[in-house]
């Protein structure tokens, strides 16, 4: 049977209701966005992975669950944004998911324990194939609804047999997380000059070393470009540290001489997995969930960002632009 589950953390302040349908998707409903039961025949449920929604541009992700419990990768999600306090029944914005696969490439989480008031990883839960993305454009804070219609994989929306499933939204005045526009937190991280053995610097399975030669203030004050990603390859529940972690590493291979480019391990020490504490310079960013990718220019200022999975493509196009392509 479903029940309500919210992604990476515990995110009942984002998420006030939960509504599923069953019909097509096409007739409205004047109590379509009051709270009822979720249904547990429903043969789709999508699970909103984002633990930080503000006014203004976001990059939702989210997992889609079957009837089964499997989490699927293979089906048609178009999402409608809507202003349910001026019209509950016409989208603002439409857009279709993108799956981003991350099933042959992510490391699956090892055994571990968190010591006195541990990450939200505790919390987390897998994301099994990957997970879809979409943007998502609110132009104040306040009650929107985000409305998902989930079918089979090639089926047209003229066709019937689409879940219907709403989620309302409180969307505060900004995200918790720094954003575009924001400074970058001039923090000290640990290096490879500190701490040779890197086995001690992150959870990685398959460490690159250039992520781990610069500290977050040192970067900060050289006037190059900066990617910057906050990260538990090793520990990640939810299993999008690994692949974005890689990500980051093919792009700057490829951008070596002209960016820089920082893992944070979310823990101080991944070498022991009984007794994890947080990173000093995760706890200096505040983050709300794990992981955080951050493009910053060479003043220091954030110019993208992204919470729980970054593409190749968009971190190649946002690298491109703060070297002014």
């Amino acid at each position: 049977m479903f029940g309500i589950t919210l992604g990476m953390g515990v995110f009942t302040a984002l998420v006030a209701f939960l509504v599923i349908g069953t019909e097509d998707g096409r007739g409205r409903d004047p109590n379509r966005w009051t709270l009822i039961t979720v249904d547990p025949g429903a043969a789709f449920l999508p699970t909103l992975a984002n633990a930080d929604i503000g006014a203004g541009a976001n990059r939702l992700s989210f997992t889609v669950q079957d009837e089964r419990g499997q989490i699927r990768g293979d089906l048609t999600v178009r999402v409608g944004i809507y202003d349910v306090a001026v019209d509950p029944d016409r989208p603002v914005a439409t857009a279709f998911a993108q799956f981003i696969s991350y099933e042959a490439e992510s490391p699956l989480p090892s055994a571990h324990a968190h010591a006195a008031g541990g990450s939200l990883s505790d919390n987390a839960r897998y994301v099994g194939a990957g997970v879809y993305v979409v943007p998502a454009f609110f132009p104040r804070p306040g009650t929107w609804g985000l409305e998902f219609l989930i079918g089979p994989e090639g089926m047209r929306f003229e066709e019937e047999g689409f879940e219907t499933v709403l989620f309302r939204l409180a969307v505060r005045e900004r995200g918790e997380a720094p954003g575009p526009g924001d400074a970058a937190i001039a923090v000290r991280s640990r290096t490879l000059l500190e701490e040779p053995d890197l086995g001690r610097l992150t959870s990685d399975p398959r460490p690159e070393p250039g992520l781990y030669q610069l500290s977050i203030d040192e970067a900060l004050l050289n006037g190059r470009p900066l990617v910057l990603i906050f990260a538990t390859p090793g520990f990640c529940h939810s299993r999008t540290c690994g692949p974005s972690v890689d990500v980051v590493k093919g792009v700057w291979r490829d951008y070596a001489g002209e960016v820089d480019a920082i893992h944070v391990e979310v823990f101080e020490n991944p070498e022991d997995p009984e007794r994890l504490r947080e990173a000093e310079a995760f706890v200096a960013w505040d983050l709300p969930s794990e992981p955080w990718i951050f493009v910053i220019d060479g003043e220091g200022t954030i110019v993208a960002s992204y919470e729980g999975t970054v593409t190749d493509r968009e971190l190649r196009g946002d690298v491109e632009v703060v070297l002014g392509r």
